[in-house]
């Protein structure tokens, strides 16, 4: 017998979970061409050194390689689709005018341990802003993800903003040993102040400096703490981050979004990949965000095109995860109609069906023989909401019952002039 078991870190998706996929998947990609973006493909595989670029939250590490049997160079698994457009851009659209707009929606394979929203497949839908470093370009990834937010029915949802340019600046001025770096920035990414203070206190370096860099934690929350960052911009580098940070909330507001942002200096996330303005999208159900994306102007560089960029993702199970956290994933729905008939000639319950297929409803029809009450146990237990029966007892061979199993109501019409209605337009339903 073939074993039934599945992979660890992969997922079957029934047709409920696989309706609210795709759905998500819909109304995100919906999103993203309003704002002007085009969608576009990626392979599942590509060499590995597409993906040897450290992207994300150093992704690298996890990718799934494998051995080309004809040419034996190392393939890998999409771990991440930003190199990849990278490289698209790099290469067939090289000589299209910027800026470009491009979109995705697809699956990515990491090798990591499944966690919390998170399989070692799982899906994104995201955009890439490339050719243009204004501030307008942040923002506009930064609206859209609200937007994004907004359209899948999220009501409680924050948008995290950082600047890595600003903490850069400080840490090249204060030029720590790598193992202390990397303590300082696990710290900060804890919003851990005592363990903070005292990786920094043997420093060789000005207090003042060491004092900005502790500050980062408590550098969190609304747009006054533009104003109280400058105190500890003690470099070039880190007031030139700020003032763009300023640029792009300013774009926010004219948006009127300042209400969705929150801004947070001491954030590290994908610190060694990304450029200047970062982000996290968080809502209040979970505790792990369900989004992000930054500025990352040196990546296209790298495939021999120096191009800035900037883009994010959403990943469609966390999105589909806060849904339900807050008691608002949509409810399952199969077909839109199930037609039973108990006529032994099946054509007028083919010409109905057809008529409603002409019309853009899903239509099955019920092609197992039982009773009328084993059907009706069917279109429940498959979410259908009506059902159309044809030939049962004391029922006219050219009539039908219109039954509604959401309110319970039934209506009974002749073939003819239900499918005349349907043609016509004077019944509609919702679907």
């Amino acid at each position: 017998m073939i074993p039934t078991a599945i992979p660890k870190g992969v997922r079957v998706l029934p047709p409920p979970e696989a309706a609210r996929l795709r759905w998500i998947q819909k109304k995100l990609l919906t999103v993203f061409q309003r704002w002007g973006f085009r969608e576009v493909l990626t392979p599942t595989f590509e060499y590995l050194e597409v993906f040897a670029h450290e992207a994300g939250d150093g992704v690298y590490g996890t990718t799934f390689k494998f051995v080309d049997r004809q040419t034996g160079l190392l393939l890998a698994l999409r771990s991440d689709l930003t190199p990849q457009v990278a490289r698209m851009v790099a290469s067939t659209m090289r000589d299209h005018p910027l800026p470009l707009r491009l979109a995705y929606s697809a699956s990515v394979f990491r090798h990591e341990e499944p966690q919390a929203g998170r399989q070692r497949e799982f899906f994104q839908a995201g955009v890439e802003l490339i050719g243009s470093d204004r501030p307008e370009a942040d923002a506009e990834m930064i609206a859209m993800a609200v937007e994004g937010c907004q359209e899948a029915g999220l009501r409680h949802f924050q948008i995290d903003v950082g600047q890595v340019e600003y903490l850069r600046g400080l840490l090249s001025a204060l030029n720590p040993a790598p193992e202390l770096r990397r303590r300082i920035l696990s710290a900060l990414r804890r919003k851990d102040a005592v363990e903070l203070e005292l990786t920094l206190k043997p420093l060789p370096a000005e207090a003042r400096l060491k004092e900005g860099i502790q500050h980062l934690t408590t550098l969190y929350g609304g747009e006054a703490i533009l104003e109280r960052a400058k105190a500890w911009a003690v470099t070039e580098q880190s007031r030139f981050a700020l003032e763009n940070l300023t640029q792009v909330y300013t774009v926010l507001k004219t948006y009127g979004l300042a209400d969705h942002i929150i801004i947070d200096l001491g954030e590290t996330y994908a610190f060694d990949y990304h450029t200047g303005v970062v982000f996290q999208v968080f809502t209040e159900s979970l505790g792990y965000p369900i989004g992000s994306g930054g500025r990352y102007d040196n990546l296209i560089g790298q495939f021999g095109y120096p191009c800035p960029a900037t883009g994010f993702a959403f990943e469609l199970e966390k999105v589909l995860a806060a849904l339900e956290a807050e008691g608002i994933l949509p409810r399952d729905q199969g077909p839109d109609f199930l037609i039973m008939d108990f006529n032994p000639d099946k054509r007028q319950a083919l010409h109905i069906a057809q008529t409603l297929r002409s019309k853009g409803y899903a239509v099955a029809r019920d092609i197992i023989r039982r009773d009328l009450e084993g059907s009706l146990d069917y279109a429940r237990v498959s979410a259908i909401p009506r059902v159309i029966v044809l030939g049962i007892e004391g029922m006219s061979g050219d009539r039908l019952t219109l039954r509604d199993l959401t309110t319970g109501t039934a209506t009974t019409f002749s073939v003819a002039e239900f499918c005349q209605q349907v043609t016509d337009g004077t019944v509609q339903w919702p679907t």
